[in-house]
């Protein structure tokens, strides 16, 4: 959110393309294959959205489901613009895409969507599993200090699983229009007016607010929680868990959304680096036509709000 106006500002990477919402207006804008940008606004007003941001606590509860929602959203209204084929394949692929009536692209999707469940089930499960079987064994180590290690290491595992899926095909491709999107944003709170691609080109990939490196802290708190809290049977297991994860959004929020407020050169600024370090996980310097997708939604998302 821009610190200079008072009007909501958000924004997500969409499949090849970005999604900008300013106040009431959401703009979606893809790059088509004849290289064209297609753009589609969508008016939508939610006092109970915007009342929901400023309660605290509940802000981070709802960050969490819309940071999420936001992007399926954007995913499956940005394909209906027609995006550009970014996975050509083979030959092969090409025909073996068509036995399932899908391109190459889709192959490439379902692809990383099992990849990344599967680095997600390895790196937090089985990781933690194989450190407590083969490593934990040769020393001589209190049951808390066994639990101690194994959280931390099912916390680092759930970090590179994070990193490597962000590296994934396609779910790069978010990563390098997050970056332009990220620029867009800090040319905008650098000098609102006006907007242009040179001006965006010259900022920071990197923005002060992240929803990508909130969700990240949010599951690792939550991982330590989960090993502090202990049920029996799964039902309940479940239910205590998905509790713990709003529980754990709610807390966070408020000192996270603190500092993402604070005023550039602030001294307690430099509190924010380690969630810097986890929003570059997710942040490719993305290439000039990518800023030029980004500045024309947001142009686009400013031009039509009412506000």
């Amino acid at each position: 959110m821009a610190r200079k106006r008072a009007v909501e500002i958000s924004a997500s990477p969409v499949a090849e393309g970005v999604r900008f919402k300013v106040g009431t207006v959401t703009a979606f804008a893809v790059r088509r294959e004849n290289k064209d940008v297609a753009l589609r606004i969508r008016r939508e007003r939610r006092p109970l959205r915007s009342m929901l941001n400023r309660t605290p606590f509940v802000r981070g509860m709802h960050r969490l489901v819309t940071s999420i929602g936001d992007l399926v959203d954007g995913i499956s209204e940005s394909a209906e613009l027609d995006p550009q084929h970014i996975a050509r394949g083979s030959a092969f692929a090409r025909g073996f895409a068509r036995l399932f009536r899908t391109r190459p692209e889709g192959l490439v999707a379902l692809g990383t969507a099992i990849m990344i469940p599967f680095l997600m089930l390895g790196l937090i499960y089985v990781l933690p599993l194989a450190v407590e079987t083969f490593i934990l064994p040769g020393y001589d180590l209190s049951r808390a200090q066994v639990n101690a290690v194994i959280c931390a290491s099912r916390m680092f595992g759930a970090v590179l699983a994070v990193g490597l899926s962000a590296r994934l095909k396609l779910m790069d491709r978010l990563c390098m229009y997050r970056g332009a999107i990220n620029k867009v944003l800090n040319a905008y709170e650098a000098k609102p007016r006006p907007m242009t691609q040179d001006a965006a080109a010259r900022a920071s990939r990197i923005y002060h607010r992240s929803d990508t490196a909130f969700l990240t802290v949010v599951m690792l708190v939550s991982i330590v929680a989960f090993a502090l809290v202990r049920t029996f049977t799964l039902p309940v297991q479940v239910l205590v868990r998905v509790l713990i994860v709003f529980v754990v959004a709610a807390v966070v929020n408020e000192p996270i959304r603190a500092l993402e407020n604070l005023r550039p050169g602030h001294p307690l600024g430099a509190l924010l680096t380690p969630y810097l370090w986890i929003e570059r996980m997710f942040v490719i310097e993305p290439h000039r036509q990518m800023i030029e997708v980004a500045v024309y939604a947001f142009n686009a998302a400013r031009e039509n709000d009412d506000n």
